[in-house]
């Protein structure tokens, strides 16, 4: 397509944007410096609020989220500056409308910090090379609208199946595509530990040690555990990730009616991560198959206390 074959030079030159995810830079950390900044959300947590993610027979009291007005929405009732967008909120994925979404950032005093993309196929690491050629045209579309929101960093999936075996010279070649593709235009790839092959710390570091270049990165997910784990075993789970991590999903599932998280100890998560030496953004994210917090901006808020109160 078209916006595949736009040259570095020009897209930039379009847009307006700076190379935020060129070289070895992390664009998620650079200029840091304080707190506040160190927080991010991302409209997942307000899934309810979209039609598009809405669970069925979900009664929402109140009105949609127009994605335009999320990011002055995040900065007056949260207050917070990173907004991070999952795919599935886009009512029209185009460059075009991403531009509106860096315009709308930016008056709120925001940025878009990442897109999480989970528009499929879900094919990147399929032994099928026209299944996979597919993918990797889609995916660059939209990390050419990625570059337009202004987000330095975009989220792919691994694909496959949970227990599907990794074929890590596949892998490695679809993701090392994707880093160089991102290079010319300013955005970092990501790989989090995501469901299907992904879902293994082990993979998800083959495929980040795999690529021959410094344009990817890893999105850790507190909460994308394969299987139910006691504390220590979830904390050595994510150890095995948090050195790679641009970027933190900080992920609350449950909550009691005093808004407490109790599906696992989320400020061990943490502290985890800032001994490790993690110094980026921690996204709050919520999702449990069964549970939805009732009131999503007291569970965020309870969240980024508690990430606060563990940072180092």
């Amino acid at each position: 397509m078209m916006e595949n074959t736009i040259k570095r030079r020009e897209f930039i030159k379009v847009l307006g944007l700076g190379l935020a995810g060129h070289g070895v830079v992390n664009p998620l950390t650079a200029g840091i410096a304080a707190d506040r900044d160190r927080i991010g959300c991302t409209t997942v947590c307000f899934r309810t609020h979209f039609a598009a993610t809405r669970p069925k027979g979900y009664n929402l009291p109140g009105k949609d989220l127009n994605l335009l007005d999320v990011p002055s929405m995040f900065v007056e009732k949260l207050g917070i500056h990173n907004v991070e967008l999952w795919s599935k909120h886009f009512p029209e994925a185009t460059i075009g409308y991403g531009e509106k979404l860096r315009k709308a950032a930016a008056k709120a005093d925001a940025r878009i910090l990442n897109i999480q993309l989970d528009e499929p196929p879900f094919d990147l690491c399929s032994p099928n090379k026209e299944k996979r050629e597919a993918c990797l045209k889609e995916t660059m579309r939209w990390m050419n609208i990625t570059a337009s929101c202004g987000a330095p960093t975009m989220r792919a999936n691994v694909g496959g199946r949970k227990n599907d075996k990794l074929d890590v010279s596949i892998a490695t070649d679809s993701f090392q595509r994707l880093a160089e593709y991102g290079d010319g235009i300013g955005v970092k790839i990501l790989v989090e530990n995501h469901g299907g092959m992904s879902s293994f710390a082990e993979n998800v570091v083959a495929i980040l040690n795999g690529v021959e270049h410094p344009n990817i990165g890893g999105l850790t997910d507190f909460g994308n555990i394969p299987a139910p784990m006691e504390m220590p075993e979830h904390l050595a789970f994510l150890k095995k990730l948090l050195p790679h991590a641009d970027l933190i999903s900080a992920k609350g599932k449950t909550f009691d009616e005093d808004y407490k998280h109790i599906s696992y100890d989320f400020g061990a998560c943490v502290r985890t991560a800032e001994k490790v030496g993690f110094k980026g953004v921690y996204s709050i994210e919520m999702w449990a198959p069964d549970y939805i917090a009732p009131n999503p901006v007291r569970a965020i808020k309870a969240l980024k206390r508690t990430i606060l109160k563990n940072l180092t």
